[in-house]
């Protein structure tokens, strides 16, 4: 019951807003018609008995469209099947605007405001899709991968909430302790990782979501400050077990029913701020692939008139949580870059695991022009969409680069999603050494706030314009 309220509140929240972008539209594709009175004035000499008789219509039209293409009930886990129907459906809709405003003769461009309506509304219906499926709006897949400090009867409570509360979403890598292994109980022993002092390597080699501290507080305090020590440093989630502490106030009382509790638990202002940043992603990376569908396809012939190969250069990256993904990119090298790369090693002139080589021969040159005015990078507004990148974050790395990792430090810069721009583009862009661009990875993981990504977007358009530091 509570379901269906909910889709229908959903389903009449939608229409208004569908009838809000007809009426932009309208008004946007008339401002040359606009009366001195402007806007109020203009509307009201459209606002007729016809008029509103035909917004009821089509806000009912609207719901039952999308009902029935499924964009109200179904939890989507894949992004083709939600595009394709919210392009059907917003296509429908289009095309009902567009037969009533022929018919009634509008005096205004129909062209313009069936086309403004079309990509807006759909814009909006793929945010509101992917806002309403988690698994689409935060797109990790994998289960968290847990490590649990400790090996006695804590640690083994721990692991036996893992398995019956947390099953298919936790999976428990291993047990790290200083203990002798001979002491610990076998099945614990079998998972044994390593001393706690391991746990870099651990943190630098496998991919490590959440420390699970299962350790008596007073007779390990240390024991339990070093392994938080070497997480906090990764980047990594630091747990505890709830009944370490005497949870006595009001606000902690719904924490008493979980086992597990986050040493640094996020706020709820971050939390929607969190919300608010994955909203503006899916609403720009939509409306970035409408919109610049002409500059795909002529940046797409052009690449495939100059050079042989494929358009687009598809790449694993590693990106949140350190996992991987692939990246799509225009492609502005020669088609065999990746395996004539083992022969310019000795070229690299980049500090650190990082390759860069200034006059890269592997580039052709249309790739140049592609990389200067950064057109290559467009087509990771399909990333965004999929939820494995963002607009803004740390540049995601190739694995061969994180594989030349040294310091398990360094796995913190994958603790947010990696982004299309950054602090890197605005500052320096190319021209930034390793252990600067490092820098700049943890003072924006460090202070993010929404407000900062919507400064680092305005900054980013003058820095390509520049082209500064581009490769």
């Amino acid at each position: 019951m509570r379901q269906r309220n909910s889709t229908t509140l959903t389903a009449a929240i939608d229409s208004l807003v569908a009838l809000a972008i007809v009426v932009a539209a309208v008004a946007w594709a008339n401002q040359r018609q606009m009366p001195e009175g402007g806007l109020r004035e203009f509307l009201q000499m459209r606002v007729t008995l016809l008029n509103s008789s035909f917004s009821i219509v089509f806000a009912v039209l609207w719901k039952e469209c999308l009902e029935m293409l499924g964009l109200y009930r179904d939890n989507f886990t894949e992004l083709l099947r939600p595009t394709l129907r919210s392009a059907t459906g917003c296509g429908i809709m289009a095309g009902l605007l567009a037969l009533y405003l022929e018919a009634r003769h509008a005096k205004g461009p129909v062209a313009p405001v069936v086309v403004v309506f079309f990509l807006t509304a759909f814009a909006y219906e793929m945010m509101r899709v992917f806002i309403s499926s988690p698994r689409l709006r935060w797109k990790i897949g994998d289960m968290e991968q847990v490590i649990i400090v400790g090996s006695g009867r804590r640690a083994a409570k721990a692991w036996r909430e893992l398995r019956i509360q947390h099953y298919g979403r936790k999976n428990l890598l291993g047990f790290v302790d200083d203990r002798d292994p001979s002491l610990m109980p076998p099945d614990i022993a079998s998972r044994y990782l390593g001393r706690i002092d391991e746990l870099p390597n651990l943190f630098l080699n496998q991919v490590v979501d959440e420390l699970l501290v299962a350790v008596p507080n007073r007779s390990c305090y240390d024991l339990a400050q070093q392994a938080i020590a070497f997480a906090e440093g990764a980047g990594a989630r630091i747990v505890c077990l709830n009944d370490s502490y005497q949870l006595i106030h009001s606000k902690a009382l719904r924490l008493r029913s979980a086992l597990f509790l986050e040493l640094v638990p996020k706020d709820d202002k971050r939390a929607a701020a969190e919300s608010l940043k994955r909203a503006l992603d899916i609403f720009v990376a939509a409306s970035g692939l409408a919109l610049l569908a002409p500059v795909f396809l002529l940046t797409a012939l052009a690449v495939k008139a100059t050079s042989t190969g494929p358009v687009f250069f598809v790449q694993e990256r590693y990106g949140y949580r350190r996992r991987r993904f692939q990246m799509w990119k225009f492609r502005s090298m020669v088609s065999n870059a990746p395996e004539l790369m083992g022969q310019l090693e000795t070229q690299n002139e980049a500090s650190g695991p990082i390759f860069k080589i200034k006059n890269d021969p592997r580039i052709t040159p249309l790739g140049r022009f592609l990389r200067r005015t950064s057109l290559d990078e467009l087509p990771q507004l399909w990333n965004v969409l999929l939820g494995d990148m963002s607009l803004v974050g740390p540049r995601p790395m190739s694995t061969r680069d994180v594989s030349r990792f040294q310091h398990a430090q360094l796995m913190r810069r994958f603790s947010v999603r990696p982004g299309i721009t950054g602090m890197w583009q605005v500052v320096g862009r190319g021209s930034l050494s390793f252990d600067q661009w490092i820098s700049l990875d943890f003072s924006y993981i460090d202070q993010w706030s929404f407000a900062l990504d919507l400064k680092i977007l305005a900054r980013t358009v003058p820095a390509v314009l520049k082209r500064s530091g581009a490769a």
